[in-house]
């Protein structure tokens, strides 16, 4: 199937008090580089109904190598500006989907 993710990434983000719109806006930029990206399918930034303190970013990748290249590109790491918007270090989840 064309377009059929090999990898799903979900990162949950915790803005600071006062912060979550300069989080989002960081997410839109990070969504912009992701989606120009080879490999990768799609960028989405969510809030989580259960817990409204939150922020999640998921990504649709074609395999590990088309994140990796991208997180090369990138130096590997969040930048120390998404660090000082957040409370907590964001955790990132790799999903294979199965079917």
């Amino acid at each position: 199937m064309t377009g059929h993710a090999g990898l799903i990434v979900v990162t949950t983000l915790r803005p600071a008090p006062g912060r979550r719109d300069e989080v989002l806006a960081l997410c839109a930029e990070s969504q912009e580089r992701a989606a120009a990206a080879g490999g990768c399918f799609g960028v989405q930034t969510c809030m989580v109904g259960e817990d409204l303190d939150a922020v999640v970013a998921i990504s649709r990748w074609r395999d590990r190598h088309s994140l990796r290249a991208l997180q090369a590109a990138e130096g590997g790491s969040p930048s120390i500006q998404v660090r000082d918007v957040l409370i907590d270090v964001p955790v990132t989840r790799q999903y294979a989907p199965v079917g």
